[in-house]
């Protein structure tokens, strides 16, 4: 039976919904997800602002969230686990951000590969070690699954008929003023946002996804985002959720000051089970609590390991995935400041670990987590800072000791794709021994250059400036 939230609003705040209802179910959007979409909007309607304050909840301590290190003993029952678990990738990316118009994960990374050209040869080596044909699913958006399924045609996922990809739902947006349907004639498509990767969770119910994987003895999902190439199946973690019957494991590291404003998790002071908080949750008051690193020490690397079977048990009981809300406030048209302010509702998936009860952490190591969030997270990838381990990972190099350097690159120069490629045409400069490099300015970046220590280059010119082949930056540099 699916809860209906709106069943003791008064008739006011159901008439509110109706074009909402209309709208969703004029696109095919399953009853599912207008009725999940429903609870979220009534909590809107009656003043829920998504905000989890400071007094609420109790940092995390050391022994809640044990080191991965400390697990070596729970691999083998991770190897024996291998033939009943899925890797999941959340890929409804477009990396709007870069100015990209299509699939995230199409960027070339290292070496000539994508990201998608690395996640598959993961898969591979992954499947060669264990012997099992461990199947993989993306999680596509609508705009990104064309890209996707093109680049990997023919991709073998092995017996049982299983899919490469399900789709992600999309929520339409709600103009501020009047909590109506935001249009946008011009371009519909803007009447529509993501509903962030909460959304997995109903997305593998209505695509029937994990009916079938249960169906197929397919009990554990390992979960992580495209763009993160440290994140990959592991044994021993797989193995620790296996022997200690942890129904939803969330990988965690140790947050440090360029952290400070990623989610973190905490314990309810409530009920003391686990919970996520958001930034787009924390009240403007405990903003400095929020980013308190001594204080709240964990944060989400956004890959987590689930028990299938205990998924769909919260899921029945409850008629959906019980996440928290986040109002995301944006104007209609992104590009566009002048455009109607509207809020989006969305969801995080990591914050499901409040549903379960034995919900773990586990602190993993920084090699697990090398996200690509901007162009300049991208030049460190690309750089000599990385390597490409023999199973196909993205892992730091050897000679690399120190926190990866910090990269700042000048966002009328070098923010989009395009333009940061342009400006590195062959590829990244060696960064193995730079603490942090800040380019203020055009400047283009031969081969060859090598940036060391606490690099600051500028060029105040309006013309392009060149850092010739060979050339050793240091400290600040005025081209």
């Amino acid at each position: 039976m699916i809860m209906d939230c709106m069943k003791t609003a008064d008739p006011a705040m159901i008439e509110m919904f109706r074009p909402f209802g209309l709208k969703m179910e004029e696109q095919g959007i399953p009853p599912i997800v207008i009725n999940v979409f429903k609870c979220y909007y009534s909590r809107l309607l009656y003043g829920a602002q998504g905000k989890l304050p400071e007094d609420e909840l109790l940092p995390l301590t050391d022994r809640e969230a044990p080191d991965y290190e400390s697990l070596s003993s729970y691999a083998e029952v991770g190897r024996q686990a291998m033939g009943h678990a899925v890797v999941i990738k959340l890929n409804g990316g477009l990396g709007t951000s870069m100015g990209l118009e299509k699939a995230k994960s199409l960027i070339t990374v290292k070496n000539g590969m994508s990201f998608l050209d690395l996640i598959l040869g993961q898969m591979r080596m992954l499947r060669e070690k264990h012997g099992k044909n461990i199947p993989l699913l993306f999680m596509n958006s609508f705009k990104t699954h064309l890209d996707t399924m093109l680049k990997v045609e023919g991709f073998d996922n092995g017996p049982g008929g299983l899919p490469l990809a399900f789709l992600q739902h999309r929520y339409p947006k709600i103009l501020h003023k009047d909590l109506s349907p935001a249009t946008w004639p011009g371009n519909p498509e803007l009447e529509w946002n993501p509903p962030g990767h909460g959304d997995l969770y109903t997305a593998l119910v209505t695509s029937k996804v994990l009916r079938k994987l249960l169906e197929r003895g397919i009990h554990y999902a390992f979960i992580s985002n495209s763009d993160n190439l440290g994140a990959v199946m592991d044994e021993r973690l797989l193995g620790y959720m296996v022997k200690e019957q942890a129904p939803f494991l969330m990988e965690v590291a140790g947050r440090t000051a360029s952290d400070r404003k990623g989610g973190h998790l905490a314990r309810l002071r409530t009920n003391g089970r686990m919970v996520l908080r958001e930034i787009a949750q924390c009240p403007e008051r405990d903003l400095d609590a929020f980013q308190d690193i001594g204080k709240h020490r964990f944060f989400n690397t956004n890959s987590l390991w689930v028990d299938l079977r205990a998924m769909e048990k919260v899921f029945v009981a409850n008629g959906m995935m019980p996440l928290d809300l986040i109002l995301n406030p944006k104007t209609l048209d992104p590009r566009n400041p002048k455009s109607p302010e509207v809020i989006q509702i969305e969801t995080a998936m990591g914050s499901a670990v409040s549903a379960f009860e034995n919900a773990q952490a586990v602190k993993v190591p920084r090699t697990r987590f090398a996200p690509v969030k901007t162009t300049g997270d991208l030049l460190v990838v690309m750089s000599d800072c990385y390597d490409i381990s023999p199973d196909k990972t993205v892992v730091p190099s050897p000679l690399r000791t120190d926190p990866m350097p910090v990269v700042h690159l000048d966002a009328r120069h070098y923010k989009k794709i395009d333009d940061f490629t342009a400006r590195f045409p062959y590829g990244a400069p060696s960064l193995i021994g730079c603490e942090s490099l800040a380019v203020k300015g055009d400047v283009l970046f031969e081969a060859g250059v090598t940036v060391t220590g606490k690099a600051h280059v500028v060029n105040d010119s309006e013309t392009q400036a060149v850092v010739r082949q060979g050339t050793v930056l240091d400290g600040e540099v005025r081209l």
